[in-house]
């Protein structure tokens, strides 16, 4: 754990050897890529459109951040100069926390008003001819 509090870790340029921590920080990048899949397949399935829309909310997040990680991690093997620091992955990552807090935001305040609204305008639509 010294070592994420570490000044030189994040800002220094690492060396051309891929360190422990960068492999760790790849397989975090990889799960969400996979939870992005998985949440992918679920939302094919479901046929509540409030629920998509949720469902579709985490898997940007997921995607976005999996896919940006990844690219960090070549870039990192690579050894880019500016883009391969670990600071970036440290961005890429804060960024990942700010917007899962609007979507837990939508998921906790929006989503149950959104949810009973959808499913009274299913009642009325089901007896209006179409």
């Amino acid at each position: 754990m010294s070592k994420l509090t570490d000044y030189y870790f994040w800002f220094a340029q690492p060396s051309s050897i891929l360190d422990q921590a960068d492999r760790y920080i790849l397989y975090l990048f990889g799960s969400m890529l996979i939870v992005a899949v998985v949440l992918w397949i679920v939302r094919r399935m479901t046929p509540h459109q409030i629920n998509k829309k949720l469902l579709s909310k985490f898997y940007s997040l997921f995607l976005y951040i999996g896919i940006s990680g990844v690219i960090w991690y070549g870039l990192r093997f690579e050894n880019t100069l500016l883009l391969g620091r670990r600071f970036i992955a440290g961005v890429i990552a804060i960024v990942g926390l700010v917007w899962l807090v609007f979507v837990l935001k939508y998921a906790i305040a929006d989503f149950r008003s959104e949810k009973k609204a959808y499913e009274k305008e299913l009642v009325k639509s089901k007896y209006l001819p179409r």
